[in-house]
């Protein structure tokens, strides 16, 4: 979603993305807010931004920099009340479409979303395997950030999503590391599917 500067902006920025993907879906819940963009490539630091009226997005970005404080950690927040248009070309840099024709964003009930985040492939490999071995879920999503941050995204209903990320983290505890965050999101909002379609191990299948 292009965003061309009409509108406040909404920014809530942590450390590595499960946090991020979590204070998005309270960003979205909270607020009549629309996500426009995602910046989570370039270092260990992920930024989501949000678009609407000013008190739209103060509100959004209470609730995901709470969320983020809760389960991860939270390095900045902000909401940018009248950016320059010049702005819009920083923002559109991180398109969350990736410059492509938006896709409808779906309206009825999604499946839950189970998310682990720890340090290193080979322990999130032993993570995602352990998760979809001990319940009814899909991995749906890997993302690998700079410095090692990675992380596995399941599907299921939510008591399966539930059990999978709880097998996650044990899996990596008894190898003896470290996990970094998890989460299930009981009812994610339709809006974090475009989230899940840039992480997508759909295309990485053979």
């Amino acid at each position: 979603m292009r965003y061309h500067g009409e509108e406040a902006l909404g920014l809530v920025e942590t450390l590595a993305i499960v946090p991020v993907i979590e204070a998005t879906d309270k960003m979205l819940k909270a607020a009549d807010v629309e996500l426009v963009a995602l910046e989570a490539g370039g270092s260990t630091l992920c930024t989501v931004f949000v678009k609407g009226d000013v008190a739209a997005c103060r509100s959004a970005v209470e609730a995901g920099a709470a969320a983020a404080e809760k389960n991860g950690t939270l390095t900045g927040k902000n909401v940018m009340p009248r950016p320059i248009k010049a702005i819009s070309a920083i923002v559109n840099t991180h398109d969350i479409d990736q410059g492509e024709e938006p896709d409808e964003v779906p309206h009825g009930p999604t499946q839950a979303l189970g998310m682990v985040e720890t340090f290193g492939v080979l322990y999130l490999m032993e993570a995602a395997d352990a998760m979809c071995k001990a319940a009814d879920v899909e991995l749906v999503g890997y993302e690998n950030i700079y410095d090692g941050y990675v992380s596995a995204l399941v599907r299921g209903d939510v008591g399966a999503c539930k059990t999978a990320v709880a097998a996650g983290v044990k899996a990596i505890e008894d190898m003896g590391h470290e996990v970094y965050s998890h989460v299930t999101i009981a009812r994610p909002h339709p809006g974090l599917e475009k989230i899940i379609k840039r992480y997508s191990t759909e295309g990485l299948i053979g």
